[in-house]
């Protein structure tokens, strides 16, 4: 008899606990229910931004258009390239949670920037000095890149209303660039010329080491620190459903 009320306050335990156990995890589970998330952001410091201003890229482009041999050496003509508008990397990304640490998912990004393209004379001084006669301006200089990145999401710490992540990233940028030319060396109109145009892929990454996020279940603000197309510093808004 002893035995089996025993058996059976065993029986209820087991029934309450695993109760318990169940109800508590519903209620966790009350926020990982939420099995995707959407973001947008923008950012500073990209590769790309990087890249070219190590490689002075309208500076390369910016040929000797006159050679000082026509002048006898007396004066040069040369392109220059300013009032540079940066368009900031603005970036978009979608990720599925595998489970409550791990994520997949992609990301775009879009960014680039304009210059103006003028024309310098300048009058060789024959002491090694130059003089700049004029600067006129005779066009303008496009670089655009578009990046699509696979990429895995890692939250570190993943509560009600704040989180903590890595993310990284690796996909192909897609640039293009062009120069259109407007006027001559003498400031003659001739339309819209198209001196130069280039397009290519290239391999690219994201890399955010640390990222941060606050807000409600759903909406959230976050900022990352990292490196790669995206930035060295981004922030957004993030949808989660």
């Amino acid at each position: 008899m002893k035995t089996k009320n025993v058996a059976k306050s065993m029986m209820i335990a087991a029934a309450l606990l695993c109760g318990t156990v169940n109800n508590a995890q519903a209620q966790s589970n009350n926020y990982y229910e939420t099995e995707d998330e959407v973001a947008i952001s923008f950012g500073a410091g990209t590769n790309s931004q990087i890249f070219s201003a190590f490689s002075n890229l309208f500076g390369v482009m910016g040929e000797v258009l006159v050679s000082s041999v026509a002048t006898a050496g007396t004066h040069t003509g040369h392109t220059s390239y300013d009032n540079e508008k940066y368009i900031p990397p603005i970036s978009v990304e979608y990720f599925h949670h595998l489970n409550k640490t791990v994520s997949i998912g992609g990301i775009g990004c879009f960014n680039g920037y304009t210059s103006d393209m003028f024309f310098n004379w300048q009058q060789n001084n024959g002491d090694g000095t130059a003089t700049l006669k004029s600067k006129d301006k005779i066009g303008s200089a496009k670089k655009y890149y578009a990046t699509l990145m696979p990429a895995v999401k890692f939250d570190w710490v993943r509560t009600k209303n704040f989180g903590v992540y890595s993310k990284v990233g690796i996909g192909l940028t897609y640039m293009y660039e062009k120069e259109i030319q407007k006027k001559d060396d003498t400031g003659k109109d001739i339309g819209d010329k198209k001196i130069h145009s280039e397009s290519r892929f290239m391999g690219n990454f994201q890399a955010s080491l640390l990222g941060i996020e606050a807000g409600s279940q759903k909406i959230r603000g976050f900022a990352e620190l990292g490196c790669g197309e995206q930035g060295i510093l981004l922030a957004g808004l993030r949808y989660k459903f």
